[in-house]
C-alpha cells in the first residue's frame, strides 16, 4: 500500500467523521442529551440518496442528495426532539433518563426503516439492504496527468464548507450566540429572554441535518445498509469523547487521532511488528 494512498485515507475519514461526530458533540453541549439515536440519522442520510435514484429511477445531483439528506436528518431530530425528548425535559428527567429514552428512539427508528426497506423492496423490485445511491457525478477527472478521485474532493469540499458555515454561524449570528448561551449556562440564558425551547430546536435541526450529510458522504463510497450508522457509531463516540464532548474544535482533533489510528498507525504495525490489517 503507498503511503499517498494512506494519506488520501486519513484525509478522508477525517472528514467524514468531523461530519458525523461534531453534531453529536454540538446537540449534546446543548440539551445534555447523550443520543444514541445519532447513528439512525447518519444512516438515513446515507439512505435518502439511496430513495430518490431507486424510487425515480434517476442518477440524483450530489447538491440535490446532500441537500435532500440534510433536510431529512434535519426534520427526523426535530421530530425526535418533539416527541421524546422535549416532554422528559420538561418533567426534569435525569441524563440517565435522557440516554436511556434514545436508545429506546434509536431501536424504534432502526426498525421501522427496515420495515419500510422490506415494503419498498417489494414495491420497486430492487435491492435495498445492501446497495449503492446514483450519484451523478465521475470517479475520477484527470488532472495535470493524475487521476483524481472526484468524490474524495467533493467529501473533503462539503465538510469545508459545513464547517466554515457552522463556525460563521454560532460565532456571528445572534441565534448561534443564543446556541452558545443556553450550552454554557442555560438558566441565565433563559433569564435573558433566550428561548431554551426555540434554541434546542434549531439546534437538533442543524446536528441532525449534519450528521446526515456525514451519511451522505459515505453513501459516495461504501455501500449503504441499514447498519451502517451502527458501525461507525463507536468511532463516532470516540471523537466526541475525545473532545469531552463539549468542544467543537477538540471533536475534529478527536476524528483526526481516530482517522489516523486507523489508517496509518494499524499500518505501521503491520509493516514492522506483523499485525495483522484485519480481525
Amino acid at each position: 500500500m503507498e503511503m499517498p494512498r494512506e494519506l488520501m485515507n486519513v484525509a478522508w475519514y477525517i472528514c467524514l467523521y468531523s461530519l458525523m461526530a461534531v453534531p453529536l458533540t454540538l446537540s449534546y453541549r446543548t440539551s445534555r442529551v447523550l443520543n444514541f439515536a445519532h447513528g439512525i440519522y447518519i444512516t438515513i442520510g446515507a439512505y435518502i440518496p439511496v430513495f430518490i435514484s431507486r424510487g425515480l429511477r434517476i442518477s440524483v445531483s450530489p447538491i440535490a442528495a446532500a441537500l435532500s439528506s440534510f433536510t431529512a436528518g434535519a426534520i427526523l431530530t426535530v421530530a425526535s426532539h418533539l416527541l421524546v425528548f422535549s416532554p422528559l425535559i420538561r418533567r426534569r428527567a435525569t441524563p440517565v433518563a435522557l440516554m436511556i429514552a434514545s436508545m429506546g428512539l434509536w431501536i424504534f427508528i432502526k426498525y421501522a426503516l427496515y420495515a419500510i426497506l422490506s415494503v419498498l423492496q417489494r414495491a420497486w423490485k430492487t435491492q435495498l439492504t445492501y446497495t449503492n445511491p446514483s450519484i451523478d457525478i465521475l470517479y475520477l477527472i484527470s488532472f495535470m496527468g493524475t487521476d483524481t478521485n472526484v468524490r474524495f474532493l467533493l467529501t473533503i469540499l462539503l465538510a469545508t464548507i459545513v464547517f466554515i458555515f457552522l463556525t460563521l454561524f454560532l460565532a456571528r449570528t445572534k441565534t448561534g450566540m443564543a446556541i452558545r448561551a443556553i450550552a454554557d449556562n442555560p438558566e441565565l440564558a433563559q433569564l435573558t429572554g433566550i428561548s431554551r425551547e426555540k434554541t434546542l430546536l434549531i439546534t437538533w435541526a442543524i446536528s441532525g441535518g449534519i450528521a446526515a450529510l456525514g451519511g451522505f458522504a459515505w453513501s459516495m463510497f461504501a455501500y449503504v445498509s441499514p447498519e451502517t450508522g451502527d458501525n461507525l457509531i463507536l468511532q463516532v463516540f470516540a471523537c466526541s469523547v475525545i473532545g469531552g464532548l463539549v468542544s467543537l474544535p477538540m471533536t475534529l482533533i478527536g476524528a483526526m487521532i481516530i482517522s489516523s489510528a486507523e489508517n496509518l498507525l494499524i499500518v505501521f504495525l503491520n509493516r514492522y511488528f506483523g499485525v495483522e490489517l484485519s480481525f
